[in-house]
C-alpha cells in the first residue's frame, strides 16, 4: 500500500479567509508563496517553461501580481524557489524510503533495487513536478539547473555510499556514479518527453542493470549472503 501523501508543493497551509481577517501576516506570506510555488510548477508543466507567464502563474494561485512581485522578483526566481522546495522535499522523501529499507535489513541489492523503486514512484506519483523539474529545467537557464544538478549529485553520492557498503567491492572512477545518475535521469527524461509517464516505474529493472554493471556489481550478489 502506498503512503498517503501530498503531492509535492501542494499547499498545506489551509486557504484565507475572504475580506478583513485577523490572521498574522507570516500566515498571510506563506499561504500566498505556497500557492505560488505550486502554480508555477502546473502552469510550466503545462504550457513549457517560456510559454507560462505570470499572469498564468498568478491566475492559478488566485494571488496579485502585486503580490507576486512582493515575493519574487520575475518568474525566474520563483521556478527556483519551486525547484529548490520540491528537490528538499523529494530527497526528504527518499531519505525515509531509504531508512525504511535499511531498517528491513535487506541484502545490498535488494536495498539498491527498493530505492530505485522508490525514486521512480516519487516521479510517477508526481506528473506536474516531474515535467516541469524533469523537462524544464534546462529551458529555465543556469541558476535552475543548478538546482537540478545538486538533486542528480544526491543520487550518485548515494550510489557511492551504497557501493562503499559492499564487500570486497570493484574500485570504480568517482564519475561512475554520476554516470549512474545521468543514466537514470535520462531514461526517466525520454518517457517524460513521450508523454508515457506511467510507465517510469517499469524502468526498474533497467535502471538497477545500468547501477549495478557501471559499479562492477554482479546482479545475483545477494545469492551469496543466503
Amino acid at each position: 500500500m502506498k503512503d498517503s501523501i501530498n503531492p509535492l508543493l501542494q499547499p498545506n497551509l489551509s486557504g484565507l479567509p475572504r475580506g478583513p481577517h485577523g490572521l498574522a501576516r507570516e500566515l498571510v506570506t506563506g499561504s500566498q508563496r505556497q500557492r505560488l510555488l505550486y502554480a508555477i510548477v502546473v502552469a510550466v508543466a503545462d504550457k513549457g517553461y517560456i510559454a507560462a507567464t505570470v499572469g498564468d502563474v498568478t491566475a492559478r494561485a488566485g494571488v496579485s501580481r502585486k503580490t507576486f512581485y512582493e515575493l519574487f522578483a520575475d518568474k525566474e526566481q520563483c521556478f527556483i524557489a519551486a525547484a529548490d522546495t520540491g528537490r528538499e522535499l523529494m530527497v526528504k522523501r527518499l531519505e525515509a524510503s531509504f531508512a525504511r529499507s535499511s531498517a528491513q535489513s535487506l541484502a545490498p541489492v535488494a536495498t539498491l533495487r527498493a530505492s530505485i523503486h522508490a525514486f521512480l514512484g516519487i516521479v510517477a506519483d508526481e506528473p506536474e513536478f516531474a515535467r516541469a523539474f524533469f523537462l524544464e529545467t534546462a529551458t529555465a537557464g543556469g541558476r535552475a539547473q543548478e538546482h537540478q544538478d545538486a538533486c542528480r549529485s544526491w543520487f550518485a553520492q548515494s550510489m557511492r555510499a551504497w557501493h562503499a557498503k559492499i564487500p570486497g567491492r570493484r574500485h570504480v572512477p568517482p564519475e561512475i556514479y554520476m554516470a549512474a545518475a545521468d543514466a537514470t535521469h535520462e531514461a526517466v527524461c525520454r518517457l517524460l518527453r513521450q508523454g508515457r509517464i506511467g510507465e517510469v516505474p517499469a524502468l526498474e529493472d533497467a535502471v538497477l542493470h545500468i547501477c549495478l554493471a557501471l559499479m562492477g556489481v554482479a546482479e545475483d550478489a545477494d545469492d551469496g549472503e543466503r
